[in-house]
């Protein structure tokens, strides 16, 4: 063999090493490669832990009960009604006759107020002083009496006007001429109130509110009643002529007051008054007129509160 052709194999073998030795090492590095990929990999046994929970809003899942729309631990309590004041009927426009009621015991007396609304408005502003002295001072009622205050037995007037047109009802009836006592369906004018048309109704106990009153005194025993009205003219008892009980009553108010007594007689002929038919029911009544037309002498009338709730007249 010549020299040149063992040295051609030589190199040829050398090679040969050579590139068999870079295949291992590349194999080698693949199969690592690919070892460290398996190991990585999860596999069905392994824990993965979980990442923090994020909190959002969502809506509540559907129920049978539907929740309410401001959910509490624990229920409100329920607040019982205020039993004042009493309706004991409605005006002839539906509006509300309200009777507050202070005490309560067997002997029953009542003060009325704004039987002539608006025109005699400030007999319902009294009425309503008194309502609220009397919730603040609950003890002026003597135990075993009951005291009603009707604040405005004509709302609709009180309503319509503070003036003339404030007088009457919505049916343009005078209430103190529509009581079934000495009613009559005219009457003399000279001396009366006249300042623009008033009737006294079509008939005795016309309108609904002298009925809704009639009604609540006759179902309770009120043995002593005031009914206020202005202005000036004084203390009137009831009754024509005047019973011993109303004269009593009278004499008793006016000892504490500055108003007229015996009242000013200015002429005038009354029909159909509420203060007559009490007393033809046996019940002591007087009219206080207040000083004007403004003023609800409301200092002086706590006098009169007083020694009315203390008055008593012998009952047969």
């Amino acid at each position: 063999m010549s020299m040149r052709n063992k040295y051609s194999k030589i190199v040829l073998l050398l090679w040969v090493t050579i590139i068999l030795a870079v295949a291992g090492i590349s194999l080698l590095f693949v199969n690592k490669f690919q070892t460290q990929e398996i190991n990585n990999a999860p596999t069905s046994t392994q824990t993965i832990k979980p990442s923090e929970p994020t909190i959002t809003s969502s809506p509540l899942p559907p129920t049978s009960t539907p929740l309410p729309e401001n959910p509490t631990s624990i229920p409100p309590s329920s607040t019982p009604e205020k039993d004042q004041p009493q309706i004991i009927g409605t005006s002839v426009a539906g509006r509300p006759l309200q009777v507050y009621r202070f005490g309560n015991g067997p002997e029953e007396k009542m003060i009325v107020a704004g039987i002539h609304g608006g025109y005699e408005w400030n007999t319902i502003v009294l009425a309503d002083e008194m309502i609220g002295y009397l919730e603040n001072h609950p003890g002026v009622v003597p135990t075993g009496q009951t005291l009603f205050i009707l604040r405005a037995l004509n709302p609709d007037g009180y309503e319509r006007s503070r003036g003339f047109g404030g007088r009457a009802n919505e049916n343009n009836v005078d209430i103190n001429r529509n009581f079934p006592s000495k009613w009559q369906v005219e009457w003399p004018r000279a001396g009366c109130w006249d300042y623009i048309p008033i009737t006294g109704g079509t008939h005795a106990a016309s309108e609904p509110e002298t009925q809704a009153l009639m009604a609540f005194i006759n179902s309770h025993d009120i043995q002593a009643l005031i009914s206020y009205h202005s202005a000036a003219l004084g203390i009137f008892p009831g009754g024509q002529p005047p019973d011993q009980g109303s004269l009593s009553l009278a004499e008793s108010l006016a000892a504490v007051t500055d108003y007229p007594y015996p009242p000013i007689d200015a002429g005038c002929a009354f029909t159909g008054q509420f203060v007559d038919w009490a007393s033809d029911q046996g019940i002591p009544a007087v009219d206080i007129e207040l000083t004007n037309h403004q003023d609800s002498d409301f200092e002086e009338n706590l006098a009169v509160l007083s020694v009315f709730l203390d008055w008593s007249y012998p009952q047969d």
